[in-house]
Order: C-alpha cells, then structure tokens, then sequence
C-alpha cells in the first residue's frame, strides 16, 4: 500500500469493534440487493427494446448500484472471478475495444447461449465492455449482431449480480456475522471480520485517489483524460462522488459515526468534487483544472490518512490485503 502503515502510530490499547452484523445488513446486503435489482431491470430493459436510447438509462442506473459495493473485494464477487467479468477496468491495454470488434466481426455465435456468453474474455463481459455498445460510436452501427450481444451481456451482469446476492444472503453474510466462532471457516476472530472490513474502506480510498482520478491525470506534461473511468458515458466525476459516499456510509458503520476528522475529511472531499462541474475530469488538460483534481485527490488521500489513524487505531486493527491490491 502507498501509506505506510507506520501511520498507525498508536493502537487503541482497549480497541472497540464494529458492529459487524450492522454492516452486513445495512451496507453490504443492501448494496449488492440494489445492484441485483438494477442488473435484472437492465436485462429485461434489453430483452424488450436492445436500442441504445432505451439501455443508456438503465444501465447508468446499474452502473450507480454497482458503485454502492464495488469496493467490496472480497467474499462471493470474488468467486469466479465476478469482480473483474462485473467491471474489467483500468483495460489498460484496450482489450476491451479489440476483444468486442473482433466478436462483432466474426458473428460470434458464442454468445447465442449464457453458457457461451460466460466464457468470452472479460475483457468483452459487465460493465464497460457495455459502455463501448453503448456509447462509442465505433459500435453504433453494430447491426443485429450488435443487438444481441448487448441482449447477451445484459443478461449475463444479471446473472453474476444474482449469483454474488444470493450467495451473501444464503452463505458468507453469516460467515462474516459470526467471525471467531468456533468452526468459522473464514474468519479465526471476530477481529478479523473488522479488518476485512478496514481493508475494504482503505482500499476504495485509495483506489479512488490513485486510478480514478490519477490515471486521467497522466503527468503534468502528458495529462491522460480518456483514460478516466467511464468517460465515454459522461460519468468519471460521478463515480467518485458515488465511491465517497458509498465509503463514507462503510465508515459510518464501522465507527457508529463517532470518527469525527475521517467524517470531516469525507465531507471536504465531497464539497470539491460537487464544485468541480467537470464530468469526465477532460479538464486535466489545462493547468487550472489539472490543480482542482489534484487538490480533489489530495484530499481523498487524507480521508485515508484520517481513517488510518483514527479508525484504525480505534478498531485495534490494520488493513490487510485483498483482490484490489495492486491495481
């Protein structure tokens, strides 16, 4: 990680515990209930009318369910690798793009079946291979091949967003609510379960800093816009406004709200990005606007730093690792 965890200078010698079960209910099974819901409408929205015009709605809608728990790295979404095939981003090589032109080209009639849909790259499966349909205009004249791999990709989002609530609500949020119980298969103590929960707080914060608003942000003499997240949909600044109050609701819950200089650092951060008025961070590209975005970021660093600190040490924990680590 790019903090150090030297920050925590000094743990709680009693340290308090999250209410783990509450995170669970409020946060974790509310979140992924939302996305569930939204990826379903998507697909049925498809199904009926495959028009750009008509899915560009919907899948916004789905886009802001999947913020609510994309920091969540860990448990079902990470089974079959969900997490990736759900948003295959930073695609730092545009496998996307290759991958879907290539499908389009040949007729792949791979995607004719779920199964088959299941196995294309992941590069070409969720979220942002959906954004290129959706909205370059590589692919606006993608015919009735073109209709049915988004019909096809709709509904496979639905699938993993499914398989990833259930298998919280029939399985893991009892195996996270019960962490050190005797015969837990996951979490040895019940410290344990705060710490993956830490983690997940940690790791959005700095995801959020270093790839959604660092990468478009190149360097100062090539600044790098269209690798913002989401850009062709208009949506860059709005994913990390969604990010920051779906961590802020995370915090919320492991502190009760009692976490007053992390709160405070959140609601400065939000403040900049509201007053921002740059939805794809294209302003990088001048100087002006390159040093708003980096005061954004250098502020989500120190909601980072102040959960770090204060969080951290009243939770009695450190964050560890999980599956966004080294992104």
């Amino acid at each position: 990680m790019k903090h150090a965890l030297a920050l925590i200078t000094c743990l709680a010698t009693a340290p308090a515990f999250a209410d783990v079960a509450q995170t669970v209910d409020q946060h974790i099974l509310t979140g992924y209930a939302a996305f569930d819901s939204a990826a379903a409408d998507l697909a049925t929205t498809a199904r009926d009318d495959c028009s750009i015009q008509a899915v560009q709605p919907a899948w916004h809608t789905t886009f802001d369910a999947w913020m609510q728990v994309s920091h969540l790295r860990f448990g079902p979404v990470e089974e079959a690798g969900r997490s990736v095939s759900i948003a295959f981003w930073p695609d730092t090589r545009g496998a996307g793009r290759r991958a879907l032109a290539t499908l389009i080209a040949d007729g792949d009639p791979v995607i004719d079946t779920p199964e088959g849909t299941a196995q294309i790259s992941v590069a070409a499966r969720g979220l942002f291979a959906l954004e290129y349909l959706l909205f370059d205009a590589q692919f606006a004249d993608a015919g009735p091949y073109g209709c049915a791999l988004i019909g096809a990709l709709t509904a496979d989002l639905a699938v993993m967003a499914r398989e990833t609530h259930d298998a919280w609500v029939t399985g893991y949020a009892g195996v996270l609510r019960t962490a050190g119980a005797v015969g837990n298969p996951a979490f040895l103590t019940a410290q344990e379960g705060t710490q993956i929960l830490f983690t997940s707080l940690i790791t959005g914060l700095e995801f959020t800093a270093d790839q959604r608003l660092g990468r478009p942000m190149g360097s100062f003499e090539r600044p790098r816009p269209k690798r913002a997240e989401s850009w062709r949909a208009g949506r860059s600044l709005r994913n990390v406004v969604l990010s920051l109050e779906a961590l802020r609701d995370l915090a919320r819950h492991l502190t009760q709200g009692d976490a007053p200089r992390t709160f405070s650092a959140f609601n400065k951060a939000l403040e900049l990005a509201a007053d921002l008025d740059d939805p794809t961070l294209a302003t990088v590209s001048n100087s002006q606007g390159r040093f708003r975005i980096e005061v954004l970021q250098q502020s989500v660093d120190a909601i980072q730093t102040a959960a770090l600190t204060e969080i951290g040490a009243a939770l009695g924990v450190a964050p560890g690792l999980n599956s966004a680590d080294g992104d």
